[in-house]
């Protein structure tokens, strides 16, 4: 499967000496050497969704109300839910990747599109309600887009260990 993905910047072996290091000595000895197994990389599906935020603002001339376009980029993890607001996109490049590595999303697309959407009109609600200037009349999605984050997975004990990559 072809997929356009962040670029990876740890290597295999500065993964898994990030892993050893986190792994508490006691639990080393208890464990009787008990070893890191299965490093490999998997990709986790970001959706990249461009909202267009249009809204009302009230000018100090003879109260007139202008009309203001704006534009939002977000990032969601489609994995655990996380999202967050980006000014640009990281870098990617085109690869291809079997769809075994491709973690599988645990949200659905219109989910994401509403979760995200409720964020903002509540930051913008919390943000307005000081100004009392801005009456916001739409927000409409303009596109949606896929990227993959690569992450390192390591098995643990049978427990999975996931590393940015």
């Amino acid at each position: 499967m072809k997929i356009e993905s962040i670029e990876v910047r740890k290597s295999q072996k500065e993964a898994l000496k990030y892993i050893l290091g986190k792994i508490p000595l006691m639990s080393k000895v208890s464990q009787f050497n008990t070893v890191v197994t299965d490093v490999h990389l998997e990709y986790i599906e970001i959706k990249v969704l461009n909202y267009e935020i249009i809204s009302k603002e009230k000018t100090n001339k003879m109260f007139r109300h202008e009309m203001k376009t704006n534009y939002i980029t977000m990032l969601v993890n489609t994995y655990n839910g996380y999202s967050e607001s980006v000014d640009s996109l990281p870098n990617t490049t085109r690869r291809y990747v079997t769809k075994s590595y491709i973690k599988k999303s645990k949200l659905g697309e219109d989910d994401i599109i509403e979760g995200v959407k409720n964020e903002i009109l509540n930051f913008l609600d919390q943000k307005n309600n000081s100004l009392d200037k801005i009456t916001l009349q739409n927000i409409n999605i303009k596109e949606i887009k896929s990227i993959y984050k690569p992450y390192w997975v390591a098995s643990f004990r049978g427990r999975s260990i996931l590393l940015e990559a």
